[in-house]
């Protein structure tokens, strides 16, 4: 078979497309009153708050051996409640914090206030936001670890301490 000449074949190397132009918008200017200072929008920096919001809140997770002891136990003691309460996460975290301070260091000053606290505790770990339930699963751990087979008496039994065995 001979080969013929193909005239209606494509070009051997493709032709350049024209590219298309960005579309570039001018940069805006604010020029202040007073001032010749000229400020550039750049939409591509992170935007900066002056306060932050609760939502963007860190807390801490400190590891029992972390923990210090309190230089005032019976002045946090008498606010630890109010904090417990709160209707900011970020307080209740940092309740629960002073909670298992008071806890680990000074047990005696919790007792009479224990069964209110380990409610709220069981409350904070029924909820969504992690920190929350963190915090107060470490502050249940400490509780555990400071009253050990104290719990499980019959004297100190009661809903709160049977709720969160069965939570847990």
């Amino acid at each position: 078979m001979a080969l013929r000449p193909l005239e209606n074949a494509l070009p051997m190397a493709p032709l350049e497309r024209p590219k298309k132009q960005a579309k570039l918008a001018p940069p805006t200017t604010m020029k202040k009153q007073k001032t010749d200072v000229v400020v550039v929008n750049d939409e591509n920096q992170a935007p900066l708050l002056p306060h932050p919001s609760s939502g963007d809140a860190a807390i801490d997770y400190m590891p029992s051996d972390n923990l210090s002891a309190l230089p005032d136990p019976l002045l946090k003691i008498q606010s630890l409640m109010d904090g417990l309460e709160s209707k900011d996460w970020t307080v209740i975290c940092e309740s629960l914090n002073t909670a298992r301070q008071i806890v680990l260091f000074h047990s005696d000053l919790m007792t009479p206030m224990l069964e209110r606290v380990v409610l709220i505790l069981v409350k904070a770990m029924k909820n969504p936001r992690s920190a929350l339930c963190k915090t107060s699963i470490m502050a249940s751990s400490d509780i555990f670890k400071a009253y050990g087979d104290k719990l499980l008496l019959d004297e100190t039994q009661s809903d709160a301490f049977s709720q969160m065995e069965h939570d847990s």
